[in-house]
Parts: C-alpha cells; sequence; structure tokens
C-alpha cells in the first residue's frame, strides 16, 4: 500500500493492476436513505495499516479518518468496508489518530488523541481492553498518541507520544523513554527490532525495542520530518522533509549515504520490497510518484529517477 486520501485508500504495483477499497455507490445511497452525502461519506484517511496474513479470512486492512473517533475495517480480498467499526472509548468521544495490527493478523490496536490506546479483535471487532499505566494516570498517554506498532511475536507493543513499550498480553507498561521534545513520527522494523522516531527538533533517533535503548541518531535535516521508511531488510532508513529532501541513512554505519532534493517537498514515502522503486507523495500533488532507484558506481551514491 503506497498511499491514502480522501475516503478511500489506493493500492499500485502496475497501472493495470491498480485497485481501489472505498464505500462505493455513496451517492446512491445518501439519495435512498434521503440524507445528505457528507453525512455517511467517511473523512480523509490520516494513518492505516494492512496484513497479508490473514487476508482470506477476515477484514485485514484498517483506517483511521480525520476528526472521526472510531476506525473502520476493510477487506483487502474483495476491496468492501467490513463489517465491525472499532470504537475506543464510546463515552468520549475523542479521535483516533494512530493504528497497528498485529503480526499475527488477529489484532488491532488504536490510539487516540486524549492518550487512550486499546485493542480490538479484528475477526469479531470486539474490545480487548485497553493499556493502562495504573502507577499514574488512568490511560495510556497524557496527550496524543502519534503512532502505535507491534513487535513480531506478539510479546511487545510500541506507542508513541512519549515512547513507551508495553507488554502485550498483560497490556502493562514495560519501560518508557523520555527524549525532552515531542515525537511526530515513528516507524517499527519488525525483524531488526528497531524504532525509528522523528521529532519536533528535526533529528531521528532509532531505539532497540529489546534492549530497551538508543542505538542511533541521524541529524541533517533542517525543518519538519514528514515521513520514514525502513527498507525490507533494515539497512536502510529513508527520511523526507519539508526542507526539500528525502535523505538516506545506512543503519549500520551510522551515516547518510544519500540525499534527494526534489521541487516539492514530500509528504509521503514507501520503498519496495527489492528496494528498486520507491513512491512519493507531495505538497498539494495529487497522485503518487514512482521513482527507480540504482546504486551509481560512478559517483557511489544511488541514482533516482522518476517512472514516466
Amino acid at each position: 500500500m503506497v498511499g491514502c486520501y480522501s475516503d478511500c485508500c489506493r493500492f499500485l504495483q502496475l497501472d493495470q493492476q491498480s485497485r481501489e477499497l472505498s464505500q462505493r455507490h455513496v451517492t446512491k445511497r445518501a439519495k435512498k436513505l434521503r440524507v445528505k452525502e457528507k453525512e455517511i461519506k467517511l473523512k480523509p484517511v490520516i494513518a492505516f495499516d494492512f496484513a497479508e496474513i490473514r487476508e482470506r479470512d477476515w477484514c485485514n486492512v484498517v483506517t483511521c479518518h480525520m476528526d472521526t473517533a472510531q476506525a473502520y475495517v476493510w477487506r483487502l480480498q474483495n476491496f468492501v468496508l467490513g463489517e465491525h467499526i472499532l470504537k475506543p472509548c464510546p463515552e468520549n468521544q475523542i479521535p483516533v489518530k494512530a493504528c497497528a495490527i498485529s503480526a499475527c493478523g488477529n489484532f488491532a490496536v488504536l490510539g487516540t488523541a486524549g492518550g487512550w490506546i486499546e485493542q480490538f479483535n479484528l475477526q469479531s471487532g470486539i474490545n480487548r481492553g485497553s493499556y493502562v499505566d495504573l502507577s499514574e494516570r488512568s490511560c495510556a498517554h497524557v496527550g496524543e498518541v502519534v503512532g502505535v506498532a507491534y513487535d513480531s511475536t506478539n510479546t511487545l507493543m510500541i506507542s508513541a507520544g512519549y515512547h513507551e513499550v508495553w507488554d502485550f498480553k498483560g497490556r502493562g507498561l514495560k519501560s518508557r523513554w523520555e527524549i525532552g521534545c515531542a515525537v511526530v513520527k515513528i516507524v517499527y522494523h519488525r525483524s531488526n527490532g528497531l524504532l525509528a522516531t522523528a521529532t519536533n527538533d528535526f533529528v531521528i533517533r532509532l531505539y532497540d525495542v529489546v534492549a530497551l535503548r538508543m542505538v542511533r541518531k541521524f541529524e541533517g535535516h533542517i525543518d519538519r520530518v514528514t515521513d520514514l521508511c525502513f527498507s525490507k531488510d533494515g539497512k536502510w532508513l529513508l527520511t523526507s522533509s519539508m526542507d526539500g529532501t528525502l535523505r538516506i541513512w545506512d543503519v549500520s554505519l551510522a551515516r547518510q549515504i544519500d540525499a534527494i532534493h526534489v521541487d516539492v517537498s514530500v509528504t509521503a514515502l514507501s520503498l519496495s520490497p527489492n528496494m528498486d522503486v520507491l513512491a512519493t507523495t507531495h505538497v498539494d500533488q495529487n497522485g503518487v510518484y514512482l521513482w527507480s532507484l540504482g546504486w551509481t558506481w560512478t559517483t557511489g551514491g544511488l541514482g533516482c529517477r522518476l517512472l514516466d
């Protein structure tokens, strides 16, 4: 999945293989129900996650929507909206800001603007409980939850606002890292157990979730970081920023290996599994742009070319 906007998500490999997950026939349904179209149309997607492992069994895509106090599930197999709606904190009606699906494909976790984190069963849609720090407060975070992730073995769940690591089954707090500035984005690589975070000081920090410590710190961006993406093997980390650059970092060598300057700042990015195609979206642009990546031996860096 490489991009999301409005009330749908699009999947892209080749033009002839594009698919769309949407509500379908919204105008027709609105007329039948005698309501305004905007009353039944979902708001723009702000976060999503998916898992291929349970695609044939039940819904395997979760989406969060702007100013919406619930998350929606979708069936990727037939590209339709699922029957369950995931509703955390029904009495508070706080917008959902982040979501993640477990490695096994059975569970989804949601983080809200009010600091609540709740887990749901995807097959039944039933709420399986909240993550709570009993020593200090009734909910998981003091402020907004900006990101959540599961590890590969259903042992840990990671949340960001603060950096917090939770026990998957008991939903108790195991560790917290306070870094003195606000977290704006996270991405977790399940295979190597590294969590990459972007903060409002424009610094990228990498944490070893198992060892519970920071292992890398990347500096170079001079404006807000908009997105992060690991390569499939976890050796590279790609970051984009409002400073008009897309930077590529070597995780093992702890250094930047290339930087790409673009005319219009990148807002989101995704690298293909074989690391030869990069998908990007840009400020005020409605399309998804595909770039061909390749190592250039003459310059000792990456060559990047926009595909026709």
